[in-house]
């Protein structure tokens, strides 16, 4: 059933959106990633938990003005998984890095949102001349001020709300990530749920690999990014507090901060028609300069 519906829904989507899927090897994993569109390139990288395909409602606003690259990130969706190795962002920075030579891209605007967010802040400041622009979305990666509910309820219960072993589980998931939850029919629910009690030890390890190097990987290296960044934070964000925000303010030199109402960490999807033209304006004053 979810090969069949899923990846249906996701091939319309791509077609939507101007993309085609494409693999490349590079070094010890293979990567999975969709492009499409022409001119200048946006690189869009995925949180914790989420794919590629998890852009696509929003890529199709993108394609036919820019080059639009997407991959899944070695450990998630359809890129490789390796028991062996390490999924900190360090690591995935510099296999990003791989990738994107791989692919022949010099110059780029990068976006990411989450986890994503993290990677592409620490990208951009370890590859400043690489990174024409960098829009982050609830990034994770710094200490906010006021801890998020789902840090509390793992600092407080040891309960990682990202990882989800059954519908029950799976369906609060959606309540945390999402201001409103979108509807979700109930046999794709129990596809995810099953999904995610199969992965589940390879998705913790992957959170202790993020732990491990610290969630505020970035605290101390913001500085480093030069390029003109927007941040889209919601102010009901559950997953990560909006507060965060003040560290951005505080160490990036060009930032543009919003914060929408009524918008969880799914920043894109809460709110698409903020996000959209925040992201459309961002890119046009840019390309005036």
């Amino acid at each position: 059933m979810k090969s069949w519906v899923i990846e249906g829904a996701k091939r319309i989507l791509r077609r939507r959106a101007g993309l085609k899927r494409h693999e490349v090897q590079v070094g010890d994993h293979r990567w999975a990633y969709l492009d499409g569109g022409k001119e200048e390139v946006i690189i869009f990288v995925h949180g914790f938990g989420m794919e590629k395909d998890g852009w696509t409602i929003f890529l199709k606003h993108w394609s036919g003005s820019y080059r639009v690259v997407v991959p899944d990130l070695p450990g998630f969706g359809e890129s490789t998984k390796v028991d062996t190795a390490v999924y900190d962002v360090p690591h995935q920075v510099d296999r990003l890095d791989l990738f994107i030579k791989a692919l022949g891209i010099t110059s780029f605007h990068l976006a990411g949102i989450s986890m994503g967010g993290a990677i592409a802040a620490y990208y951009a400041g370890e590859h400043p001349e690489k990174v024409k622009s960098l829009f982050l979305l609830a990034p994770a990666g710094v200490i906010s001020r006021v801890p998020s509910e789902a840090w509390c309820e793992y600092r407080e219960k040891g309960k990682i709300a990202l990882l989800y072993k059954n519908l029950e589980e799976f369906d609060r998931l959606l309540d945390m990530v999402f201001y409103k939850r979108p509807f979700v029919p109930r046999v794709i629910k129990r596809c995810f749920a099953r999904e995610g009690a199969r992965e589940i030890r390879f998705r913790e390890g992957i959170l202790r690999d993020l732990e491990r190097q610290g969630i505020h990987i970035l605290e101390g290296r913001l500085s480093r990014v030069k390029a003109p960044t927007l941040l889209i934070w919601g102010k009901n964000d559950r997953i990560v507090h909006v507060s965060g925000t003040e560290k951005f303010q505080k160490d990036l030199q060009n930032c543009r901060i919003i914060t929408p109402e009524r918008c969880g960490h799914a920043v894109f999807f809460d709110r698409p028609d903020v996000t959209r033209e925040a992201y459309r304006s961002f890119l046009f004053y840019f390309m005036l300069k």
